[in-house]
């Protein structure tokens, strides 16, 4: 029973009368290869790294290459993964050299006694470990330099899908809509997976909020809130208001409201999410259980994401109603 979903980032935006077809195209792809792997017996561990490293170095996203910029016009790259198996998980954030985060994430895991590494550090751990390393502009495209532009004009911090965040929100004002035009590009990724052995995982990876303040941290990287597995209960990776999903502690809440409540993936997903919207936040999670249940539940307008249910087909969707 073989299942896996990923995500590209979610917000506020007119998914009606965008062109997505790229998007989708990139994610029906990279799931593709993700079932495929899972279907010759991989991992859900190295799956999940594997979708991931796909959607960093695909320029349509908000993680690795395509990441968006600091309030100083560069890239601080946050990632997380975990093994539902054993709990075993690591994380690194505001890394700038690092070719591929979520497999330095990884090797933290592996090959170190930590969980998290941060900056510098991370950096420099990445090539001690001998994991590819790259300059910082290797990550910049001309299109999030232009949103930088954009975003530092308007005065505002940008979330994935270019709606205007307000940061009061972190204090529990409300969030603040604004338009699509601050520039184009997609979201924060993740992946979460179950194998043929029942192990699940999950990972996550985002460059964070355009015109962000240098050193800020999102729920990415954080164990429990924005990335989080045990084979207990399920697999989750999030997308949205960093800050809120911190503050609700989401993956963990996901897990305890099934493991001591006994509620249901769907429903346990769909309370968390409201935690956040009562928080301020906007976003979404993509999630598989223990018994091959994926939720894929969002409350902003639109959520990149891609899906193999029990069906063993791939669905593709943006908004609500749009799966194909």
């Amino acid at each position: 029973m073989i299942r896996l979903a990923i995500h590209g980032g979610a917000g506020d935006l007119a998914a009606e009368s965008t062109d997505t077809r790229e998007y989708r195209a990139a994610l029906r792809r990279i799931a593709l290869e993700g079932r495929a792997m899972l279907q010759a017996g991989a991992g859900s561990l190295d799956v999940v790294e594997r979708m991931v490293v796909l959607l960093e170095e695909c320029p349509l996203f908000n993680a690795g290459v395509g990441a968006v910029l600091n309030r100083d016009g560069q890239p601080e790259l946050d990632a997380a993964i975990m093994s539902g198996n054993d709990r075993r998980c690591g994380a690194v954030t505001g890394v700038m050299r690092a070719k591929n985060p979520v497999r330095l994430a990884r090797a933290v895991m592996e090959r170190s006694p930590h969980v998290m590494f941060m900056g510098a550090g991370a950096d420099a751990l990445n090539r001690e470990l001998g994991l590819p390393e790259v300059t910082p502009d290797y990550f910049i495209t001309e299109e999030r330099f232009h949103q930088l532009k954009e975003a530092r004009a308007r005065g505002v911090i940008v979330l994935d899908h270019a709606a205007a965040f307000d940061p009061g929100a972190a204090a529990g004002k409300a969030f603040v809509p604004g338009d699509d035009s601050a520039g184009g590009g997609f979201g924060t990724v993740g992946a979460v997976a179950r194998d043929a052995l029942g192990h699940l995982a999950a990972a996550t990876s985002t460059g964070g909020l355009t015109n962000k303040h240098p050193g800020r941290i999102g729920d990415t990287p954080i164990i429990g809130a924005g990335t989080f597995a045990d084979d207990r209960s399920a697999a989750v990776s999030c997308t949205g208001t960093g800050e809120c999903f911190i503050r609700a502690q989401f993956g963990h809440e996901v897990h305890a409201r099934m493991s001591y409540c006994g509620w249901s993936l769907e429903r346990a997903c769909a309370e968390g999410l409201e935690e956040v919207r009562r928080l301020g936040g906007r976003g979404g999670c993509i999630a598989v259980d223990h018994e091959g249940h994926i939720a894929v539940p969002f409350n902003s307008t639109a959520m990149y994401r891609a899906w193999m249910g029990a069906d063993g087909n791939v669905h593709v969707a943006v908004g609500p109603d749009d799966a194909d």
